[in-house]
């Protein structure tokens, strides 16, 4: 009875995953939306069944988008599988939502590295191609400028190429970044829709309660130390890592501002809406971005939280 149990829910997620794949790769518009709910009737299977049973249905999944889509069906399908069965089997494992985010997020990662090699690989013209495109344009635009009798001075010219240089250095935090806001919108979409289907869900704990390891700060100032005695240089591998590595660490530091803001105006039982405009304005205003960073470090740094508590 069990077995037959097992079989009817692995027919019915089964059948759901055929129809979002169908959605997602022949519907344009709708599918882009569709996508999303992919990794749910792995993410479903995964939480109820044996791991091993688990794996099995994913590589029946992989299975059913062959027959479906072909190749690129697999290529996309095959991220969404692994992500929603490890979310499925992290559920099942008991593991708290902060771990199945950051997990599913290096999947995620993993995954776009994956892909972004394989279109290096068999697309190198075309990516190269996108990029040359984009420095033309930039320079059209300079040109543009001097015909109209507005000459950009020398100085704009090479922070701008200095800029672009700056931006095309971040691709992989780039990537970390949009890995961590993909995830985190599968699990806002699909963990209400699993919990409809009788799948316990744990919890995250509230921002407020956030702190990031001390390392990272550690991590920050040796960083900038480094930055000191031999300073990076555009186009050198130290200066691909020193902006990787700190714009990550900046971002992180912020985030522990952040969080100890939403725990000051919890303290002070203050409404919430407070913290949530500082938050907005400090992507929108650099001084208040660099003074919730620093409060970031002095929070890591000189346990703030912890002393207001016992103050408290």
């Amino acid at each position: 009875m069990e077995n037959k149990n097992k079989i009817i829910e692995g027919v019915k997620m089964g059948g759901l995953f055929v129809i979002l794949l169908a959605l997602t790769l022949y519907v344009p518009v709708l599918g882009m939306i569709v996508s999303l709910l992919l990794p749910l009737p792995f993410l479903v299977y995964g939480a109820k069944q044996p791991v091993q049973i688990a794996i099995g249905f994913a590589l029946i999944g992989i299975l059913l988008s062959i027959l479906i889509g072909g190749l690129p069906a697999v290529l996309l399908a095959f991220l969404f599988i692994v992500l929603g069965t490890v979310m499925g089997v992290m559920i099942q494992k008991k593991r708290d939502k902060l771990s199945i985010f950051m997990t599913g997020t290096l999947i995620f990662l993993l995954s776009m590295v994956a892909s972004y090699a394989l279109a290096m690989t068999f697309a190198e013209e075309a990516i190269r191609g996108m990029s040359d495109s984009f420095q033309q344009s930039y320079q059209e635009s300079i040109d543009m400028m001097e015909s109209m009798g507005q000459p950009v001075p020398e100085e704009a010219i090479s922070q701008g190429h200095a800029m672009l240089d700056y931006l095309s250095a971040l691709l992989p935090s780039f990537l970390v970044l949009f890995s961590l806001v993909y995830v985190l919108f599968i699990m806002l979409i699909n963990f209400p829709l699993a919990k409809r289907m009788s799948i316990d869900i744990p919890r995250f704990r509230p921002f407020r309660e956030w702190q990031l390891p001390k390392s990272i700060l550690w991590y920050y100032v040796l960083f900038l130390v480094l930055s000191l005695m031999a300073p990076p240089e555009q186009g050198s591998m130290w200066y691909f890592a020193y902006v990787n590595i700190m714009f990550m660490l900046q971002f992180c530091l912020l985030l522990q501002g952040l969080s100890f803001l939403y725990f000051f105006f919890y303290m002070k039982k203050w409404s919430i809406v407070f913290p949530i405009l500082l938050t907005i304005f400090s992507f929108l205003i650099l001084p208040l971005l660099y003074l919730v960073r620093l409060l970031g470090i002095i929070d890591l740094g000189f346990d703030l939280k912890r002393r207001l508590q016992q103050k408290g």
